[in-house]
């Protein structure tokens, strides 16, 4: 299997940390989205990550990627049904994925946003920082699973986006209940072998 992401991508680094926490051995291939129009031909899309198959299938969008990480790799971050528990938490880690994914769209948005110095347009980056700022209070409140779910992750790989490419933003402030937990998750083994780099 290859991986084509970078190594700021927080939704690349999703992937990694499932294969980490499963030991799924990858080849990591790196690729810059924003300047590479040979991603197309492997992507339509052209957005990592994307992950190719042994047989030279593509997959892409980091939620179909972790889904087939944790099924090939036998894993349990994907809640499912059981026979006699219909509430297993598998809503509440998809919908956990969603806010998390959602905060890195914007995040990753507002990034291009704000380094376009010839393009910058006030309105989005309002917005995206909007966004952000209604889902981190959002999180705030929610509570987070004692086992790791693809929400955890996800919100993982949020915040540490977050600090990567935000540090001004002070997400922590008034937000004590998910700093707490931040600060114990980001110490996981899968969390300290994919910070984000430039």
């Amino acid at each position: 299997m290859k991986l084509y992401s970078h190594p700021a991508s927080p939704f690349g680094r999703k992937c990694k940390i499932i294969a980490h926490e499963l030991e799924i051995k990858y080849e990591f291939v790196l690729v810059n989205a924003r300047d590479d129009e040979e991603l197309r031909k492997i992507n339509p899309l052209k957005k990592i990550p994307i992950l190719i198959l042994d047989d030279g299938s593509a997959l892409f969008d980091s939620r179909v990627i972790c889904e087939y990480l944790n099924d090939f790799g036998n894993g349990k971050f994907f809640p499912g049904k059981g026979l006699f528990n219909q509430s297993t938490g598998q809503w509440r880690a998809l919908g956990l994925q969603a806010l998390a994914d959602g905060i890195m769209d914007a995040a990753v948005a507002l990034r291009y946003e704000t380094t376009a110095d010839d393009k910058r347009n006030p309105d989005h980056i309002r917005r995206y920082t909007a966004t952000i700022t209604a889902a981190l209070d959002a999180l705030e409140r929610m509570k987070f699973a004692e086992k790791p779910t693809i929400g955890e992750i996800a919100t993982g790989c949020a915040l540490g986006y977050l600090d990567f490419r935000y540090a001004e933003m002070a997400w922590r402030e008034g937000r004590p209940k998910l700093a707490a937990w931040f600060e114990k998750f980001s110490q996981y083994p899968s969390m300290l072998a994919t910070v984000p780099h430039a």
